[in-house]
C-alpha cells in the first residue's frame, strides 16, 4: 500500500543509455520492479536537451535510439529516496526529480463478482473561470493502461473528454512504451506495434476546489489505477495567440 504522502521521482535520460547490456530504462524498470515498488512508467518525450546542450526529437532520431525518455514511480518517500540510492550503480546519467504527492487512489482492476465501492458520479457542470497568473493549482495525474476503456472507448481519452465537459481548465493524455503496475507484470511496446496494455497517463490541472469536485468521477471511472495530487503554481494560462 503506497502512503497517501508519497513521493514521484522522476528519471529523464536517454534510451541510447544502456547498462549491462540492456537499455537502462528498462534496467530501472525491473529494478523497480525487483524491489516491489508500487510501479513504474516510461514516457517518449518529443523534444528534450540536457546538460550536453544537444536537441534530442524521439521522431527524427528513432531509429538511433538516441531519444529522451522519462521514467515515472510513485510510492512511499522513504522507498524511493531509498531506491534512488540504489540506481548509483547504474549511472543514468540525466536528470532525476523527486517531489512530494498525495495518493487518491490506488487499486486493482474490479474483477467480476468482486465486491467493490464506487464514489459518486455527479460533479460540477461547465465554465470553470480561467486562472490568473500566481494561482495555486492542483495536478492530478492518473496512471492506467492503455488497454484500458470506458463504454467502449479508450479510458485516457474518456477521461480528457469528460473533464472538457466538467470544464475543467486543461487534461493531457501521454502514452507510455514500457511499465509495471500493481499487478508487477511489465508492458511494453516495440517497433513492431503496441503491447496489449502499455502505460498510460492523464495529467489534469485546475483550481483545487475544481479538483477537489471531480476527483470522485476520476475515481469512479478509474477502476484499476493510480490516482496522485500535487499542489503547482500556474505562471501561465490562457488560449494560444490566434495567427494572422
Amino acid at each position: 500500500m503506497i502512503p497517501s504522502d508519497a513521493a514521484r521521482l522522476s528519471l529523464h535520460m536517454n534510451a541510447s543509455h544502456r547498462w549491462r547490456g540492456k537499455p537502462c530504462y528498462s534496467a530501472v524498470v525491473e529494478a523497480a520492479r525487483s524491489l516491489r515498488l508500487a510501479g513504474a512508467s516510461v514516457f517518449l518525450v518529443d523534444l528534450s536537451y540536457g546538460a550536453d546542450r544537444k536537441l534530442r526529437d524521439a521522431r527524427s532520431e528513432y531509429q538511433a535510439i538516441d531519444i529522451p525518455v522519462v521514467i515515472e514511480i510513485v510510492d512511499g518517500r522513504d522507498r524511493i529516496e531509498s531506491f534512488l540510492a540504489d540506481l548509483g550503480s547504474m549511472e543514468p546519467g540525466g536528470l532525476a526529480v523527486v517531489e512530494p504527492v498525495r495518493v487518491v487512489a490506488y487499486s486493482h482492476h474490479a474483477r467480476a463478482g468482486a465486491d467493490g465501492e464506487s464514489s459518486p458520479s455527479t460533479g460540477p457542470g461547465p465554465g470553470a473561470l480561467a486562472m490568473a497568473l500566481d494561482d495555486i493549482a492542483r495536478r492530478v495525474t492518473i496512471y492506467i493502461g492503455n488497454a484500458d476503456t470506458r463504454d467502449g472507448r479508450n479510458l485516457a481519452a474518456a477521461i480528457v473528454l469528460r473533464c472538457r465537459e466538467l470544464g475543467i481548465a486543461g487534461a493531457t493524455a501521454s502514452l507510455g512504451v514500457m511499465g509495471f503496475g500493481r499487478h508487477s507484470i511489465i508492458h511494453r511496446a516495440s517497433l513492431l506495434g503496441l503491447s496489449s496494455d502499455v502505460p498510460e497517463k492523464v495529467e489534469i490541472i485546475d483550481r483545487p476546489e475544481r479538483i477537489a469536485e471531480v476527483l470522485p468521477i476520476l475515481a469512479e471511472m478509474v477502476d484499476g489505477g493510480l490516482i496522485v495530487v500535487q499542489d503547482v503554481r500556474v505562471v501561465k494560462h490562457g488560449p494560444h495567440a490566434s495567427r494572422a
